[in-house]
């Protein structure tokens, strides 16, 4: 196995025990191994909000992320892959586990550098933000993103923040959320449209 190469961002986990200690914090907020519409956090949340995954790799979503970890109190703000897989895709190809975590202070200025590595295929804006997990040490709050199957991701937070306000982007509403998902799978069959909305809200109120 060859080792990380110098340059790449020093937010990228390259040691087992700290992947272990991050991925372990990962699996207390978010059930891994579950995927949208079921409900995919461990416990239940104050507030959930729909949003476009595109917007995860806005400059924009990094001043949220900030925003977030400042209220929560959070030492760190982290991202893991859930697909490809962060040990036997990412560790076993590219000597680094699909996990970053970012100090809050440098989120803002770091966040697409750490995310895009430059526009390589296997960053995690590319392939490797398929299906992946935000979360803050404070395990206050939680960001399951699925852009495979349904382009969105959903954000769970403890208390009633105003998401809408501190973030620049907007949230789905039911009837939204019916007409994103429609829209997605115009040219198939309309009921796994359906059967998606119908499942998603009755696990969360948006």
């Amino acid at each position: 196995m060859g080792h990380k190469r110098n340059d790449e961002p020093i937010e990228l986990i390259v040691d087992e025990e700290t992947f272990s200690v991050l991925s372990g914090e990962c699996e207390k907020i978010i059930n891994t191994r579950k995927r949208l519409p079921d409900f995919v956090f461990q416990r239940p949340f104050a507030k959930y909000f729909a949003i476009e995954h595109a917007n995860i790799f806005k400059k924009e979503f990094g001043s949220f992320l900030f925003k977030l970890s400042n209220i929560f109190e959070d030492e760190s703000v982290n991202y893991m892959t859930l697909d490809p897989d962060p040990v036997e895709y990412y560790y076993r190809n590219l000597s680094f586990f699909g996990l970053a975590s970012f100090r809050p202070s440098s989120l803002v200025e770091r966040y697409i550098h750490v995310m895009s590595r430059e526009g390589n295929v296997d960053s995690f804006r590319s392939r490797g933000g398929d299906v992946g997990a935000f979360w803050g040490s404070s395990q206050q709050w939680g960001i399951f993103c699925d852009r495979i199957s349904w382009e969105m991701a959903v954000i769970a937070i403890s208390e009633n923040v105003d998401v809408p306000t501190i973030g620049s982007f907007r949230c789905m509403d039911a009837s939204w959320l019916s007409d994103y998902i429609k829209a997605q799978y115009f040219s198939e069959d309309a009921s796994i449209a359906l059967d998606f909305s119908q499942r998603f809200l009755a696990n969360y109120s948006i």
